[in-house]
């Protein structure tokens, strides 16, 4: 058995077989060559061993001789891409956050309802305060002005420290009349904010 085996190695290998193993080798060569095809400025579709760097960016395939795909590499996205991508991820990580402060603070939507109508007492009560500051002024300055009023019939002038004190009091009586108007606006962005959460929450713990 192993004298064949000597026999059958140092025979010598018939031409034909020879071609037979070459054409093979050449063929399993250039099946694992790597080519590139992409098209260019024209828009005609080109397969080279290498690709110009220009064309890069418009996307390619990296593809055998015989044309099976190996590889697709996709377009680099535009200015506009990725600008969106950018703030998509941006809108992403601002959802992760919120979701963290949720989990941490709250346990159920519940518990949300409740820090809302904690919060609109607040604003109740401040603004009650406000308007108990506003309506002191006014009548103040009905006063003040009643006096003028007075001492114009009876033909005397309005001392200084009356117009000043009146000036002093409509200031003060539109300072408060701004703090309320921008009272009712956080009020506004505040329930808003909470139905956010509520609504978000119901999202991340459906079962809450």
């Amino acid at each position: 058995m192993v004298q064949a085996m000597k026999e059958l190695l140092t025979k010598p290998i018939p031409k034909c077989a020879l071609l037979l193993l070459l054409a093979s080798s050449v063929l399993v060569a250039e099946a694992s060559t790597r080519y590139y095809r992409y098209i260019n400025d024209q828009g005609v579709t080109v397969m080279d061993s290498r690709i110009p760097p220009e064309y890069v960016k418009n996307g390619y395939e990296v593809v055998t001789i015989n044309g099976r795909v190996l590889e697709v590499v996709p377009p680099a996205p535009s200015a506009d891409e990725k600008e969106e991508r950018a703030a998509q991820r941006q809108r992403q990580a601002e959802l992760a956050e919120m979701d963290r402060y949720l989990l941490r603070r709250y346990s159920s939507v519940e518990d949300i309802e409740a820090a809302k109508q904690r919060r609109s007492a607040s604003f109740d009560a401040s603004m009650a305060i406000l308007r108990g500051n506003a309506s002191n002024l006014e009548s103040q300055i009905e006063n003040l002005q009643s006096r003028a009023a007075n001492m114009e019939r009876s033909g005397r002038a309005i001392p200084q420290n009356i117009l000043d004190s009146l000036r002093d009091l409509q200031n003060e009586l539109v300072k408060i009349q701004k703090q309320m108007t921008q009272r009712e606006l956080d009020r506004v962005q505040e329930e808003a904010k909470f139905q956010q959460e509520i609504e978000r929450f119901k999202v991340i713990k459906p079962d809450s």
